[in-house]
């Protein structure tokens, strides 16, 4: 078992108990290997997994060791640039289907936690902060 600490973070503090996981020791069959079990990971596996694939899924340190872990967990329904910059940048129809992906993943986030009932404490709300006023 990976004893390797978590790195201070709200992650490290606020996660819920979780259970030890032992380390690979033999061979195994598997459809799909996912190397990392943060969040692209672990959804990866978890959708492979639905539609019939069996996963096997490898993490070096633990579950959520890396960024996936050192973020707040909050849905953020937005990318780092505002949707007219990336509209410049992609067009308008890309950039139309990129803002419809950003909210297409927080759903599949709260359905998720709802199906799996996972005790993550999640809220919805949030806070849009500006700094000018064409923010």
């Amino acid at each position: 078992m990976a004893n390797t600490p978590y790195p201070q973070s709200y992650y490290a503090a606020s996660a819920n108990a979780a259970p030890a996981r032992p380390l690979l020791q033999d061979d195994v069959e598997t459809d799909v290997c996912v190397i990392g079990a943060g969040y692209t990971g672990l959804s990866s596996a978890l959708f492979l997994l639905e539609n019939g694939f069996k996963v096997t899924v490898l993490e070096a340190a633990k579950v959520g060791f890396g960024a996936s872990g050192r973020n707040g967990g909050q849905i953020v329904n937005s990318y780092s640039r505002d949707i007219d910059v990336i509209e410049r940048s992609v067009g308008p129809k890309q950039a139309q289907l990129l803002g419809q992906m950003a909210f297409e993943g927080g759903r599949i986030i709260r359905e998720r936690v709802a199906k799996y009932q996972i005790q993550c404490d999640l809220k919805d709300g949030g806070v849009f902060a500006t700094i000018t006023s064409k923010q």
